[in-house]
Order: structure tokens, then sequence, then C-alpha cells
């Protein structure tokens, strides 16, 4: 009978038990840890500036294992922001058990939230992530001071965001994993990435403050942004 009873027990733990993996993001500018409002960075243009503001979503994450099979976790949607130490600590839920060689996610909400209004939870207009005048959700945010601007007291401002056809400035990553992620019952796997704000400035498409000091609508200067912070991730550690 206790063996019974142990082994209804041990089912119902199994098969009720969420399979997690918890993402740690780290944040730096080029060479140098990001530090708001107190630390000078250059880009690649030449332009000294400072950072006030980094913030972003990421949502619909997946898994890839060796043999291609992709698996995604629960729906949900993550505001990072470089000045809350808990946002950038993030729990991913409903993983199958397994190992896994690849890590995809976006960065932004995808189209169908864009067209859907103002949303609660990590999604409310409160964080000042969403355009009521203009079109959805805006999918990244880096602000700051530079002495190229032209703005008022010299401010960069680039909101990154909305969808108004052709332009879209959702990006998926995809990230290959130093070694696999192993998932299963009763163990919280940590992947350890680092995003690197200078990619914003320093990718394909260079920004010059002089001329671009700031962007906050949809449009060919946010497509090339996007384009450019899609690089900014790399995975740093593995920890099963």
């Amino acid at each position: 009978m206790k063996r019974l009873i142990l082994l209804i027990l041990l089912f119902t733990y199994t098969g009720t038990t969420a399979q997690q993996v918890q993402v740690e993001i780290s944040h730096v500018v080029g060479a140098l840890p990001m530090q708001l409002k107190t630390t000078t960075y250059h880009n690649a243009a030449g332009d000294t500036f400072n950072i006030t503001l980094f913030r972003y979503y990421l949502s619909n994450f997946l898994l890839t294992d060796a043999t291609g099979k992709t698996v995604s976790a629960d729906k949900a949607y993550f505001l990072v922001s470089e000045d809350s130490a808990a946002s950038k600590q993030l729990l991913l839920q409903q993983f199958p058990a397994g190992k896994y060689t690849q890590l995809s996610f976006m960065i932004g909400v995808d189209s169908v939230l864009n067209f859907s209004g103002p949303q609660s939870g990590s999604l409310d207009p409160v964080y000042g992530m969403f355009w009521t005048w203009n079109s959805g959700y805006i999918m990244a945010k880096l602000e700051g001071y530079s002495p190229s601007s032209r703005l008022p007291n010299h401010m960069i401002q680039f909101h990154i965001g909305g969808y108004r056809a052709p332009h879209v400035t959702q990006r998926m990553v995809t990230l290959l994993l130093a070694k696999p992620l192993e998932i299963s019952a009763g163990n919280t796997p940590k992947i350890r990435l680092q995003a690197d704000a200078a990619t914003w400035f320093n990718g394909d498409y260079k920004v010059s403050f002089r001329q671009i000091p700031g962007f906050m609508s949809p449009g060919m200067p946010a497509d090339r942004i996007a384009d450019n912070y899609q690089h900014m991730f790399t995975v740093q550690a593995i920890v099963n």
C-alpha cells in the first residue's frame, strides 16, 4: 500500500512540475559595463554619449535540439530595463525535458498585439513603451545625451517600434549554445546572456548623432537600427 501511494505521489509530482529555464541578462556598451548617466561611451562615428534609459521587450522564446526539433515556452512578454535588476532575470515556463543546442527569441512584441491596443502586465502603457498617438508598441528604447546632438539639451532619443507597412521592427534572434542546455524535472538551468548597446549605432548601419540624434516613429532609420540591435546578444554561459 505504501509503495502504491509513493508511486501515485511520484506520478503526480512529475506530471505537474513546470520545466523552467532562467535567463540572466547583463548590459554593456562595447567593452564597458553599462552604467546609466555616469559613464561616457563612444560610437563608431566618433561621438561621445551617455545613456540614461535602456529598455526593450523580449518574447516568443524557443529552444531547438540537435535534431532540429523546436519547442516553445509559455507565451510571455518580458520588459527588460537597465534600471531594474529584477527585470534582467527572466523565468521561462513549461519547456519539456531534453537537451537543447539553440535559443531563439524575439526582440519586441508580435504584430497581433500591436494591433490589439494597450495591454496589461508588462505591456501596460504605464511603462512608457506604448504609442497612443502612433501604431502600437515601442520594441526598444535608448535615451541619453551627446554633445554632438542638435536636439534640445543635446538629447539622444531612439524609440524603435510601431508597425506601418513596410516598416516592421520586431526582430528574431537565434543563438547557438556553447554546450547543450539540459532541462529535467526539479532542475532550473540558466542561460547567461550579454546585450551590447553599442551595436545599435555601430552595426552595418552606422549612426552619427550629428545626423540622426533620435528617431521615434516607424520608418527606414528605425528598421536599420533594429537590424543593428538584432545582433546585440551573445551567450556568456550555460549553467545546467
